[in-house]
């Protein structure tokens, strides 16, 4: 995660003093769209040439779509209640508001993107990528996210005025990551009784917030493999649905809601899709906000199930 940050921070240092010629600066946002093809061709591929991830999916795969679907409307919903009430109490100003981006790829091509790229992943690593390639996939992935971190840095750091903008909005940024707290958990423990789960156990798995590696990991140790298996794969179809809903959402909610459904990976996975298509303010919420749940993952997954 430090590498991650030191790269987001390196672009925004390059965007905010110009370091390069404004004709590559200019590029950022197609670098960051080819970055999350990377990533999602990356992740394809570890899941096709994985055989537990594929049988796991056959045993799991319903409850954990299920808790995927769930935590992803619940968080969506919670915190599209706070921008409806909340914010139409303590508003923001119409000077301060945060401007959509213009230009980008029209929302259905994006969305064929990221699907396309993530089916022909899987396929190739089913029937054609070699085995004993699989152990650089880890490495292509994290080369992949550096770089898509840059861009993304490079992007805020262009646009100073967003700073400002964010700091006159203020405590408002904190309901993103409450309303995802409250929705996700929320939401898993009324799936988690048609599944047989007791509340501490669905609590649990909603409590991951879309970091399916630890929270896997945390709840194989602490609980059971097959609830741990489930709040892997819950979590990992999150991560996909928040990267499918981003540009159908972008014009249909706030900047708050937007950045709900991907939890904690709002703040790097997710983070790309949901600067090049939402408004120029989101990339700083959605950190925020990501960060937080991050931080509160290793908290509460234990809580739970302690």
């Amino acid at each position: 995660m430090g590498i991650l940050f030191a790269c987001l921070i390196l672009g925004i240092i390059i965007g905010w003093v110009r370091l390069l010629p404004a004709r590559v600066l200019q590029q950022a946002g197609r670098g960051m769209l080819l970055g999350v093809l990377i990533l999602l061709f990356s992740m394809g591929l570890r899941v096709g040439a994985d055989q537990t991830i594929l049988s796991q999916f056959v045993n799991f795969g319903l409850q954990a779509l299920v808790f995927a679907v769930a935590t992803t409307i619940g968080s969506l919903l919670i915190v599209r209640i706070f921008e409806k009430v909340l914010l139409a109490k303590f508003p923001v100003h119409e000077d301060n508001a945060l401007e959509v981006n213009p230009g980008g790829e029209p929302s259905h091509v994006l969305t064929w993107a990221i699907l396309g790229t993530l089916a022909l992943g899987i396929i190739g690593g089913k029937m054609l990528f070699p085995q004993e390639w699989t152990v650089y996939l880890p490495d292509l992935t994290s080369l992949a996210l550096d770089f898509t971190m840059i861009m993304v840095g490079i992007d805020l750091g262009m646009n100073r005025d967003i700073w400002n903008q964010m700091r006159k909005v203020g405590w408002q940024v904190f309901l993103a990551p409450i309303g995802v707290i409250i929705g996700s958990i929320g939401a898993a423990m009324l799936v988690g009784l048609c599944f047989g789960w007791d509340f501490r156990e669905s609590g649990a798995v909603g409590a991951g917030f879309g970091w399916y590696s630890l929270s896997g990991v945390l709840i194989s140790d602490l609980h059971s493999l097959s609830l741990g298996t489930i709040a892997f794969l819950s979590n990992i179809f999150r991560e996909l649905l928040a990267l499918i809903l981003a540009p159908f959402l972008a014009k249909k909610v706030g900047p708050l809601a937007l950045v709900a459904p991907s939890g904690a990976t709002a703040m790097d996975s997710t983070l790309p899709v949901l600067v090049a298509v939402g408004p120029k303010g989101v990339g700083i919420i959605a950190i925020i906000s990501g960060l937080n749940l991050s931080l509160l993952v290793p908290v509460l997954v234990p809580l739970f199930l302690g």
